[in-house]
């Protein structure tokens, strides 16, 4: 067993923990006990000595001979006649004993070190005694005692000491008896242990011997057979040689099937892909009108699911006469050319949209015949942008056409020498040519000013400090002369609101907003412009109480050409100021909304960046 190395640590382990068993008892438990007993001892006299001074008044006078209490005496000898009290002394703060229940050691002085050193600094001091040995003081002792010195303090000082023996003998010999006791019963278990222990490893080592043999017998085996499957491998290598090209032979051709198997599903993901990525509607049939493929931009579009309508026809699906009326023409149209496109109108919840499809023909095979392709796009962006850009130039021609008529009629009556005008006529003809003068330099400067934004170019912007509660002053005062219909009341701050801006351009901005306020106020009213500064901001409130807008009204007002109530001529216009307005806002790193209900005026609000 020794000669197994794992076997001979086991074996060890087990010697060492049947050692330490019994010494853990003999070395910690039974001095832990003892140590338990002598911390109880301790606290019992350190109980009876506050117990005897309290009740005869012993903290209250010097500890002499000749001071000692009567009653202190008779409790001490009482005690001690019954048996509770070994022995008992009273040390002054000098260390003399006062007092002993062995009256020839008074007047003797305990003048040892740890007297001095620690119970005269107030310090707890027991010590254990065992029977025929020496006390702490040099006295020999039949018992086995705790003799424990417990100061008496006064005021924090040291007042003296009172010195307890107390018998332990009963306790220590019951410790004692428990203690061998235990180590019995751990000797005995480490003994019964180590022996099972013993017996589990050797049936161990037999086992390990039997199976070492058993090894060896079964390497002989193990050679044996090597040497046939040896014999036998050669035998079968020319077999497996010739089976080898046949097999290789295999392999390429299942690979290349693979490879072109992998390739298929790759290619049809990839279209599956590219389909269901395609933003318009796609819709695919055969020469029966039966749905073949359906992307999500169509299913979307017709309100269907691809799983629901492949293989229905076309009419039991979408239920667009104008549609399907479009798809059976270009069915006859489609013979004579690759593809045809055509518009039709589909409602919705909200409004018409227009959309175009392209209808291209489907290469015939045996499966689906003549077959149709309809690519569907949503154009009625551009066919809105279309309408928008043809009233434009109607607009703008009719905005232009308006003040240049006017400028060639007072300038033809001006130029018209048969006819004699008074100065105050000619001047009145004159403000008359300058104002529409103005005015059409300002649409042509709005147009201009459009061009350069769609070309990308922007607006050439100089940046200065402005005062903005002065511009406004100044623009709202020439507007007041003006239109004398409206009233105009301002809200500015008494000190100057300075932005970082074109000044040029904000003028521009708030000739737009006022002119706006005045062209939708056609009863007149009261316009008011209010200037605030909230934090790192200035706010800008131009408000009226005209006509208001629809929420579809103001959702669209920021669009280029888009005129709220078109309906109304009296209100001209290109329906580009607030697009430009809106550019410059944007341009000074700053936001313009518009707040209005239908009949119940409008807010326009602008906050600028303010200059800290």
């Amino acid at each position: 067993m020794l000669k197994i190395p794992y076997l001979r640590n086991i074996l060890l382990t087990a010697f060492f923990f049947a050692i330490a068993f019994p010494m853990y008892e003999v070395y910690y438990i039974f001095p832990a006990y003892q140590a338990l007993l002598i911390e109880a001892t301790e606290r019992d006299a350190l109980r009876f000595v506050r117990s005897v001074t309290i009740r005869n008044n012993l903290e209250k006078i010097e500890l002499r001979a000749d001071r000692i209490p009567e009653s202190f005496i008779q409790d001490i000898v009482q005690l001690k006649n019954e048996g509770i009290l070994v022995k008992l002394r009273v040390f002054s703060a000098l260390g003399e004993i006062v007092f002993s229940t062995q009256a020839d050691e008074v007047g003797t002085v305990n003048d040892k070190d740890y007297f001095r050193e620690s119970v005269a600094k107030g310090h707890l001091y027991s010590e254990l005694v065992h029977k025929e040995s020496m006390t702490a003081d040099g006295t020999a002792t039949d018992l086995d005692l705790i003799e424990t010195y417990v100061p008496v303090m006064l005021e924090g000082q040291f007042h003296g000491a009172m010195e307890i023996y107390s018998d332990i003998t009963p306790e220590l010999n019951s410790l004692r008896s428990n203690s061998r006791h235990s180590f019995s019963m751990l000797v005995t278990v480490s003994i019964g242990l180590l022996v099972m222990m013993f017996l589990v490893l050797l049936r161990a080592r037999n086992s390990i011997v039997a199976r070492t043999r058993a090894e060896v017998s079964l390497r002989g085996v193990n050679e044996n057979l090597e040497n046939r499957v040896e014999q036998r491998t050669h035998e079968l290598s020319t077999a497996n040689q010739l089976l080898a090209s046949e097999i290789s032979e295999r392999k390429r051709a299942q690979h290349a099937q693979r490879e072109a198997f992998v390739k298929t599903l790759e290619a049809r993901d990839r279209v599956n892909a590219i389909i269901s990525s395609v933003a318009d509607a796609l819709l695919v049939t055969d020469h029966h009108d039966s749905i073949l493929l359906i992307n999500p931009a169509a299913e979307k579009l017709f309100n269907v699911k691809a799983s629901d309508v492949i293989g229905c026809r076309l009419p039991d699906v979408i239920g667009l006469d104008n549609l399907l009326l479009e798809v059976a023409k270009v069915r006859t149209e489609l013979a004579n050319s690759d593809s045809i496109d055509f518009d039709f109108i589909m409602s919705s919840d909200s409004s018409p949209g227009v959309y175009q499809c392209r209808a291209s023909r489907l290469r015939e095979t045996a499966v689906n015949g003549r077959g149709l392709i309809l690519f569907i796009h949503d154009v009625t962006r551009e066919r809105q942008i279309d309408q928008m850009k043809t009233e434009f130039v109607s607009m703008a021609a009719h905005e232009l056409q308006t003040p240049l008529t006017m400028v060639l009629g007072y300038s033809e009556l001006l130029l018209d020498h048969s006819k004699q005008f008074e100065p105050h006529e000619r001047r009145e003809f004159l403000q008359i040519i300058n104002d529409k003068s103005v005015e059409l330099s300002g649409l042509i400067d709005d147009i201009l000013d459009l061009s350069r934004i769609e070309d990308g170019h922007g607006l050439k912007l100089t940046f200065t400090h402005v005062n903005l509660a002065a511009l406004c002053q100044q623009v709202v005062a020439d507007f007041e002369k003006v239109n004398t219909q409206h009233r105009f009341a301002t809200e500015f701050t008494h000190s100057p609101v300075l932005v970082d801006a074109d000044e040029a351009r904000l003028i521009q901005v708030m000739e737009n907003l006022l002119g706006n306020a005045v062209k939708y106020s056609p009863d007149g009213g009261l316009i008011r412009v209010v200037l605030k500064q909230e934090e790192n901001w200035i706010r800008l409130d131009v408000i009226d109480q005209g006509i208001g807008m629809t929420d579809e009204e103001r959702a669209n007002a920021f669009e280029r050409f888009y005129r709220a109530d078109a309906s109304n001529t009296a209100a001209r216009g290109t329906g580009l100021g607030l697009s430009i307005t809106k550019y410059i806002v944007d341009a000074h790193a700053g936001g313009i909304e518009i707040f209005s209900r239908k009949g119940k005026g409008t807010r326009l609000e602008i906050r600028l960046p303010l200059v800290r």
